[in-house]
C-alpha cells in the first residue's frame, strides 16, 4: 500500500469515518490488490528493452547487409523475425510480458524485413504496399495472439498504408494535404474515444492513449502546414469532395465500430476539423476564429469525459485548452507588449491559469468518477 493511500486511511480514522476494524480492513485489501513496484519496474525493463532489442537488430543486419548475398539477406531477415516470435511462444509459460515484449519486436522486424526483402529484390515500384503486407502481418498477429501491443501496430501501421498510398498516387498528387490532415485528426479522436462504459479492455485503454497523442500533433498541425486550403489547389472539385468523403469516412465508420451510437459527437469534431482546414492563418481575424475553434472542441472533449467519466479525455481538453491559450497568447498578444510586461503577463498566465486549469480538471475529474460510481 502506497503513502498516499495510507495517510487517507488514517485522517478518515482520525475524523471519525470509519473505524480501526475497518481501516485495517481497507489497508489489508490495498495490500493485496495494489500493483507492487517491482511489476511497474518490469513493464518499464522490458519495455525498454524491447526498443534496445529492435534497434540492436537493426544494426546487426545493417553491419553485415553487404557482405551477404541477395538469399543470405533474406533468409536473415526471416530468421530474425521467427527467432523473436518463436522466444515469445516459448517465454509466454513463464513471462507474459516478456512474450508480449518480443512479439512486438518481432512485428517491427517484420515491417524491416518487407522493405529490405523490397530492395534485395528491386521490388520497391509500388513502396506504400510494405506498409500494406506489414500491416497483414500486424492484423495476423493480432488475430493469433489477442494482444494490446499488436492491436497498437495495426493502429499505427494501417492509417500509415493508407497515408502513403495517398502520397504515392499521381491521381491525388494535386490535391492538398489538408484534408489527409483532417481525417488524421478525426482518426486520434476516434481512437481517444474508444473508451467508454463497459468499454475498458486494455486494448481500448492503449489505443485511447495513442489517440491522445496524436491528436494534439493533427491539431498542431492542421491550420499550420502551406497549402491546406482546398481552394489553392488546381485539382477538379470532384475529385477534391470525394477525397473530403473518403478521410472523413473512414474515421467516422471506425469511431462507430468501436462505440456505436455513442461515437456521434466525432461528427461534431470532423466539422470543426473540416473548419480548421479552411483557416488562413495569416489572417488575424481568422487567427482568432481557428483560437476560438479549439477551444470549443477543447471544451467539447471535457464534456465528453465527463459525461462518460473517462479522465484521459478530460486531461486532453483541458491540455488542449491550455495550449490554446498559449498559442493566442504568442500569436496575438505578445508583440503588443514590451519585453518586461510581456514576460510578466506570461508568468502570471502560468501560475494564475495553471492554477485555475488544474482546480477545474480536479472537479471535473471528480464528476466523471460520480457517474462512473
Amino acid at each position: 500500500m502506497d503513502r498516499t493511500t495510507n495517510k487517507l486511511v488514517e485522517r478518515w480514522e482520525a475524523a471519525g469515518v470509519i473505524d480501526a476494524p475497518t481501516a485495517e480492513r481497507i489497508r489489508a485489501f490495498e495490500r493485496e490488490h495494489a500493483p507492487s513496484h517491482a511489476s511497474r519496474f518490469g513493464r518499464f525493463a522490458f519495455a525498454f528493452g524491447g526498443l534496445l532489442l529492435g534497434a540492436g537488430v537493426l544494426l546487426f543486419v545493417a553491419a553485415n547487409w553487404d557482405q551477404l548475398s541477395p538469399w543470405g539477406r533474406f533468409a536473415l531477415l526471416a530468421a530474425t523475425v521467427a527467432v523473436l516470435h518463436v522466444g515469445g511462444a516459448v517465454a509466454h509459460i513463464r513471462s507474459p510480458a516478456l512474450a508480449r515484449t518480443l512479439h512486438a519486436v518481432g512485428t517491427a522486424a517484420l515491417g524491416g524485413g518487407i522493405f529490405l526483402a523490397g530492395q534485395v529484390f528491386n521490388l520497391a515500384e509500388h513502396w506504400p504496399e510494405g506498409f500494406l503486407l506489414w500491416t497483414v502481418g500486424a492484423a495476423a498477429a493480432l488475430l493469433l495472439l489477442r494482444d494490446w501491443a499488436q492491436a497498437m501496430w495495426v493502429a499505427v501501421l494501417a492509417p500509415a498504408w493508407l497515408i502513403s498510398e495517398w502520397l504515392g498516387s499521381e491521381t491525388l498528387r494535386s490535391v492538398p494535404i489538408g484534408p489527409l490532415l483532417a481525417g488524421l485528426f478525426v482518426l486520434s479522436a476516434a481512437y481517444a474515444a474508444a473508451v467508454g462504459p463497459d468499454r475498458d479492455a486494455t486494448w481500448r485503454r492503449a489505443l485511447a492513449l495513442l489517440g491522445a497523442v496524436l491528436f494534439v500533433i493533427a491539431a498542431i498541425l492542421l491550420p499550420l502546414e502551406p497549402g491546406l486550403r482546398p481552394g489553392t489547389a488546381p485539382g477538379s472539385k470532384a475529385l477534391l469532395l470525394t477525397a473530403w468523403g473518403l478521410v472523413l469516412a473512414v474515421p467516422l465508420l471506425l469511431g462507430t465500430l468501436l462505440r456505436g451510437r455513442e461515437a456521434w459527437p466525432l461528427l461534431i469534431l470532423a466539422s470543426a476539423a473540416v473548419c480548421a482546414a479552411h483557416i488562413d492563418v495569416s489572417d488575424t481575424t481568422q487567427l482568432v476564429a481557428l483560437h476560438l475553434l479549439y477551444a470549443a472542441t477543447c471544451a467539447g472533449l471535457v464534456w465528453w469525459g465527463v459525461r462518460e467519466g473517462h479522465r484521459l479525455r478530460i486531461n486532453l481538453g483541458v491540455v488542449g485548452f491550455a495550449m490554446t491559450v498559449l498559442s493566442f497568447y504568442f500569436s496575438s498578444v505578445l508583440d503588443k507588449l514590451g519585453r518586461s510586461l510581456g514576460l510578466i503577463g506570461l508568468g502570471v498566465l502560468f501560475i494564475g491559469g495553471g492554477w485555475m486549469l488544474e482546480r477545474a480538471r480536479r472537479h471535473l475529474v471528480e464528476r466523471s468518477r460520480e457517474v462512473r460510481s
